[in-house]
């Protein structure tokens, strides 16, 4: 047994998590907590891209409102594309 394989079984012991285990109750308030939030977030971004949309679908519509519809439309999709990418 040479001095790299001390070294590989340390640090295989010291790969742990430390923490306090989740209980069942608090496991399940959080994921219908981040579901919740989900789904909240979900439809406020579909309701602002489809107000947007209809906004710019307008034959009516002033050019001062068509460049918030633009640009609320590259907000949104910059965030989702920014979202993505850092997972």
């Amino acid at each position: 047994m040479g001095a790299d394989d001390t070294m590989e079984t340390r640090a295989q012991l010291l790969d742990a998590k430390v923490g306090i285990p989740e209980s069942r109750a608090d496991g399940r308030a959080r994921r219908i907590k981040d579901l919740g939030l989900f789904f909240v977030s979900v439809f406020i971004l579909m309701v602002l891209v489809g107000f947007s949309l209809l906004t710019l679908r307008d034959a009516c519509t002033p050019d001062e409102n068509r460049q918030w519809a633009l640009s609320t439309l590259t907000a949104v999709f910059g965030g989702i594309l920014g979202w993505l990418i850092k997972r």
